[in-house]
């Protein structure tokens, strides 16, 4: 795996539950693990800012630090956001959660479908002269693994990343 590791000059992490765990409470403080309806998670995000409490995973602050400050990769979180509370939202608490590392607003890339999360890493690999396998994606969803390890992307999941890195 270091082998792997010091070849990698891009990193691309999803947001949600991978580069911040979520934890949301309502006003009478009781968490919030979702929302019925797209209104309801615009109003939450409207009146609470949703992102404030999250935290960083320690295992994936690791990798990041490590990798960011130690190899000088580029670092860029991937996300789905529907609406600019939420991107902004996320792109506060990266910044705070992971100093140094989130310092403009193209280090947080939305998209409108997670399933173009790996069409983007392609396209800002190819703009920047990457080559596939010196790309790493951390997300908690297998089906985004699975899709960036068939592009020949490095693909852990945000629980490997735990694992292997705290």
């Amino acid at each position: 795996m270091q082998e792997k590791l010091k070849k990698i000059k891009m990193l691309f992490g999803d947001v949600d539950n991978t580069l911040l765990c979520l934890k949301m409470y309502n006003e009478e403080g009781k968490r919030v693990v979702g929302f019925e309806s797209p209104e309801d998670w615009l109003r939450y995000n409207i009146n609470n800012n949703a992102y404030i409490r999250c935290q960083a995973p320690r295992g994936v602050k690791n990798l990041i630090d490590d990798l960011y400050f130690n190899q000088g990769v580029k670092v860029y979180g991937l996300t789905e956001c529907s609406n600019s509370f939420e991107y902004n939202s996320k792109y506060n608490r990266l910044r705070e959660c992971y100093p140094g590392v989130f310092e403009h607003h193209g280090d947080l890339i939305s998209t409108e479908s997670r399933h173009k999360k790996v069409l983007i890493m392609k396209m800002i690999a190819e703009r920047d002269g990457i080559n596939m396998d010196e790309i790493m994606f951390i997300d908690d969803s297998y089906t985004e693994i699975m899709e960036a390890f068939g592009a020949g992307i490095l693909s852990m999941h945000t629980t490997e990343v735990m694992e292997r890195f705290m």
